[in-house]
């Protein structure tokens, strides 16, 4: 039987580490710095040159592993690494089978492109393990990541200096990328049995509102909603012992004045959407002014995608089904229909594949959901919930957005999902 790597010892943590090895023995002590500068910068555009350099490390480990599979700090790969590798890499293999019966195959084979990260999880593992970090040195990153760029939004805000405008162009990657990011904040910040000192408290309490701050800067209302949502569940699941029905009722009630205030913050982005979908209601792709219509191009592209998945509900159309392409089901011109994706993961499955897609995205969560949350809750609760919270914000941001189509998010989901398959093979038995 294979055995993975001995844990490593960090108190502070609970023994959630990133390594097995002491890194003075086998690494230069530099490596260790690498996922705490990424989780840092997460917010900054790390994700894919980070996604790069674990990736060359772990090609460099993989070598060296595979010269001298008995050295000392050597990756010895159990059936379970191959398995959720292939849960990972079965997203971008699926799109390229779906060129058998794509009408573009070249098409459909740049979407599985796009999604090429996943073949390369088993790689970053190995990058990771051999960076060493521990996860208080994670935790601590994502704290004063999440507060640098709040203060850099809010700079920009108020000087309106285009040489420093922080996050990209796109705020709703930047959104996504604070949503995730955040919840494992507060999971640090509200972990049981730490004797962290006080000031880390204090840090990672700020770095909560700063989460908030950079939400509410980047207009975005999922993400916002999701965070709020994602927030309660694990207050509630913090405070599980203490609850009383009254204390419960008081909860849900705090709860909802919470979300309300969330809401309120942005009302008016809440309320030109409500405005949105009852002009769409009544006008539907003829609504003036229709490109600019966020909710209700998202009603439109549900539209269409539900009556093309309708004519080709089995194998679906294949990876290369654009919006903008998709007349012969009613979709609006081009000029005011250029969406590259459908605004939700589950109908973009079930265009692209139909129900054989659907099975295989539940499969692959299925899987990776007891992988990463079920096996592992008993034996390494904090790590589990790690996992939980990031399977959770990707879901939610699914529901009504493109979770798994730009660059940035597909390598974050890459590296923190390693991350924690990492904490959860290094402390189990051998």
């Amino acid at each position: 039987m294979d055995s993975p790597v001995k844990p490593g010892n960090d108190n502070e943590t609970g023994g959630l580490t990133g390594g097995s090895t002491p890194t003075s023995v086998i690494l230069p002590p530099m490596l260790a710095w690498l996922p705490p500068l990424f989780f840092f910068a997460v917010l900054m555009g790390s994700p894919v040159p980070g996604f790069l350099v674990f990736m060359l490390i772990g090609m460099v480990h993989a070598w060296q592993s595979w010269r001298q599979p008995q050295a000392a700090g050597a990756f010895q790969w159990t059936r379970q690494d191959s398995w959720l590798a292939l849960t990972f890499a079965s997203i971008p293999l699926f799109k390229a089978v779906t060129m058998l019966w794509s009408p573009a195959p070249w098409l459909a084979l740049q979407n599985a492109f796009w999604h090429a990260y996943y073949l390369f999880w088993p790689l970053v593992l190995l990058g990771l393990h051999r960076c060493c970090s521990s996860q208080q040195q994670v935790d601590r990153a994502i704290a004063l990541g999440l507060i640098t760029t709040a203060l850099w939004r809010l700079g920009y805000e108020w000087m309106q200096w285009a040489w420093l405008y922080p996050g990209g162009a796109n705020l709703g990657i930047l959104a996504q990328l604070a949503m995730t990011a955040g919840v494992w904040n507060l999971l640090a910040l509200t972990r049981p049995g730490i004797t962290a000192p006080r000031t880390w408290r204090w840090i990672q309490a700020v770095a909560v509102l700063a989460t908030i701050v950079v939400l509410v800067l980047s207009t975005r209302r999922l993400e916002l909603l999701g965070f709020g949502a994602l927030s309660v569940m694990v207050l509630g699941w913090r405070a599980r012992h203490w609850l009383t029905p009254v204390r419960a009722i008081a909860g849900v009630v705090v709860a909802m004045l919470l979300l309300a205030g969330l809401v309120y913050l942005r009302w008016d982005k809440f309320a030109l959407g409500f405005e949105q979908i009852a002009q769409y209601r009544i006008h539907g792709a003829n609504t003036e002014n229709f490109t600019g219509n966020s909710w209700g191009i998202r009603l439109e592209l549900w539209r269409v995608s539900l009556a093309a998945f309708l004519d080709h509900p089995w194998l679906g159309i294949s990876a290369s089904a654009r919006p903008f392409g998709m007349q012969a089901w009613g979709a609006p011109p081009p000029e005011l229909f250029n969406h590259r994706h459908f605004h939700s993961h589950l109908m973009q499955t079930l265009v692209e594949g139909g129900l054989l897609g659907l099975m295989v995205l539940v499969l692959t969560l299925a899987y990776s959901i007891r992988a990463l949350i079920l096996k592992p809750w008993e034996g390494q609760h904090e790590t589990a919930l790690l996992g939980a919270a990031l399977l959770a914000a990707y879901v939610a941001e699914g529901t009504a957005s493109a979770t798994l189509h730009y660059d940035k998010p597909n390598a974050l989901l890459v590296i923190m999902s390693c991350w924690v398959w990492l904490q959860i093979r290094s402390t189990r038995p051998a």
